[in-house]
């Protein structure tokens, strides 16, 4: 009978192991969505504080759930009855002679159980630790948030004056360039981008065509084949789209939070909220839920090999030519 209490206990926790798998798994699963929103959030914090931080950001690879559940039985049967004597001789006097006892003992059956119920879940990061990676990254977040320098103290940049400034601070995904460039990439130039201590230069660059294509790409080509490609910025990316809450008017909404800085964006279309010059007006929380995507493109690079596409994990990314 307890063989059996034994055997329906191993077979209800295996039962129960593989629940207890499936729900870790799925805790485990929808946790990404928050890790990269939480990440996100500390970089805006960062980005309104101070222009020229250094973004601190992560790639989730691999995550781990584990579950063990295990039944330890210890059974004690004896193997035959114990006896125990005892003897004692008496000399002289009115007892005297001989006494002896004996004392039969059965040993109990002994039956023990212990249960281990023991889970374990864990993600395997990598941090973005390539200058051109933080760079991305930094350039998207003060794009977000409106932080640019400005080219005059007190004066609100437009619009267009942001994207070009975007174009000249967010350095794309490039293949290695070979002795005769531009190999595999697109070659463009930028003119009146400004230096640090000196006047606007022209710049020379270089993108991998993977990059430039696509809803996902942050700074677009339309034409792969144009000797003199145009760079624009995707209409998806807003400028300035998030605000904090000295900012909030009635028709925004809250995305989300970091310490005592809460975060805003326009409820909708309809809404009447700050925008800067020229800006059309736009939804708010699709512009924040793109800008998520984005940051996930920032953190990409180039496979290696020629037309391979993007070292995310997935899929190759295949363009097109229009």
């Amino acid at each position: 009978m307890r063989w059996f209490l034994v055997l329906g206990l191993g077979a209800l926790l295996t039962g129960c192991a593989s629940a207890q798998l499936n729900y870790n798994t799925a805790d485990l699963a929808s946790s990404l969505g928050s890790l990269q929103k939480r990440q996100i959030f500390y970089n805006l914090a960062q980005a309104l504080d101070d222009p020229e931080f250094i973004p601190s950001q992560v790639t989730i690879s691999i995550g781990t759930a584990q579950t063990a559940n295990a039944v330890n039985p210890n059974l004690s049967i004896p193997l035959g009855s114990g006896f125990a004597s005892a003897a004692r001789i008496t000399e002289g006097g009115r007892n005297a002679g001989n006494q002896f006892t004996g004392t039969f003992t059965t040993a109990a059956t002994g039956l023990g159980i212990q249960l281990v119920d023991s889970w374990n879940q864990s993600w395997t990061m990598v941090p973005a630790n390539g200058s051109n990676q933080l760079r991305r990254l930094r350039a998207l977040y003060q794009y977000a948030t409106g932080s640019f320098p400005h080219v005059e103290p007190g004066r609100e940049i437009s619009e267009d004056e942001a994207e070009k400034a975007f174009l000249c601070e967010y350095p794309l995904q490039a293949l290695a360039v070979p002795s005769s460039p531009p190999g595999d990439n697109i070659a463009y130039r930028l003119e009146g981008c400004p230096e640090n201590g000196h006047g606007p230069r022209s710049r020379l660059m270089y993108a991998d065509p993977n990059f430039t294509q696509g809803p996902n790409c942050v700074i677009c080509v339309d034409d792969l084949k144009s000797k003199f490609p145009r760079l624009y910025v995707n209409p998806h990316l807003k400028y300035r789209f998030i605000h904090s809450g000295k900012d909030k008017t009635d028709d925004m909404v809250k995305v989300g939070e970091h310490g005592f800085t809460s975060f805003y964006v326009c409820a909708s279309r309809k809404s009447d909220c700050r925008r800067a010059p020229q800006q059309e007006p736009f939804d708010g929380r699709k512009a924040f839920s793109d800008f998520v995507l984005f940051v996930y493109e920032a953190m990409t690079v180039p496979a290696g090999g020629s037309g391979s596409g993007k070292s995310t994990g997935g899929a190759n990314f295949v363009y097109s030519v229009r």
